[in-house]
């Protein structure tokens, strides 16, 4: 059932995108470019993303994709324009389009297939296993410390405990299925949680929020500032005040004085 609701959603997806440059209405256009947002939705429900899901609706077809139909419904498009060769445009196309598969064959080369590679066998990477040992280490010792404050007379007992869970976490980076099942340990009867896997058995929401704000919040600064200055720009560029064009200005009339500006003329 998943793979006959893939192949539909993919078959709409595709034959709506060409559709979309291919009609010569940029009204069924932009109606052509909803109906590739709702399949490109419906494909991540399939995969259990139901966040993006709801994103591609509200964000992409409640908004942008509107906000397209009505410029294009306001603007003044010329028949000439419609029915204008688009021949023209293929060596752009063309070559933006090789840019495009360029990337999305670098991705293929560098992201999926050395995922795919270690599928079988999940190991944890160096920088993983640095996490880890971080975690830790500042969990640990601050455990032990209160251990060493409430519980001085066990301080062999106590270095004996900690010194066993540090072998314990060192061998089990070796297995990442053994280490899944021992996520929690325990340091003289107080518990600490490994939280970079610990998030795994978070929502969608959560984990996005965590990593965006935690992991890439300077990216997402500095999106936001270039945001900013784009719509600074477009609403610079838009205001236009004439110079030379004569207007009234009521504050500046109605605070004169009457004695300076009535002058009595002289009968002759």
């Amino acid at each position: 059932m998943n793979s006959f609701l893939f192949y539909m959603f993919a078959s709409f997806a595709l034959l709506a995108g060409i559709m979309v440059i291919r009609v010569k209405n940029p009204v069924y256009s932009v109606l052509f470019l909803i109906l590739v947002f709702c399949n490109v939705s419906g494909l991540l429900l399939l995969i259990n993303l139901d966040f993006f899901a709801m994103v591609f609706l509200v964000v992409y077809v409640g908004a942008i994709a509107v906000l397209f139909l009505f410029v294009v419904m306001m603007l003044n498009v010329k028949l000439s324009e419609i029915n204008d060769n688009i021949l023209r445009y293929l060596p752009v196309g063309g070559i933006f389009g090789l840019l495009f598969l360029g990337e999305i064959f670098l991705l293929l080369e560098q992201d999926l297939v050395p995922v795919m590679a270690y599928e079988t066998q999940p190991m944890i990477s160096f920088l993983e296993s640095i996490t880890i040992y971080g975690v830790f280490m500042v969990s640990s010792i601050l455990t032990l410390v209160f251990s060493l404050i409430s519980q001085p007379w066990n301080i062999v007992t106590i270095f004996s405990q900690w010194q066993s869970h540090f072998m314990k976490v060192q061998n089990t980076i070796v297995n990442y299925n053994t280490f899944v099942q021992d996520q929690t340990l325990t340091v003289h009867n107080l518990d600490y949680v490994i939280w970079p896997y610990t998030m795994e058995q978070s929502t969608t929401i959560h984990t996005i929020g965590h990593v965006v704000y935690t992991y890439y919040m300077v990216f997402f600064i500095l999106a936001s500032i270039i945001l900013l200055i784009a719509m600074i720009g477009s609403i610079v560029l838009t205001m236009y005040k004439g110079v030379f064009v004569k207007r009234q200005d009521v504050f500046e009339q109605n605070t004169r004085d009457f004695s300076k500006t009535l002058r009595k003329v002289k009968s002759v």
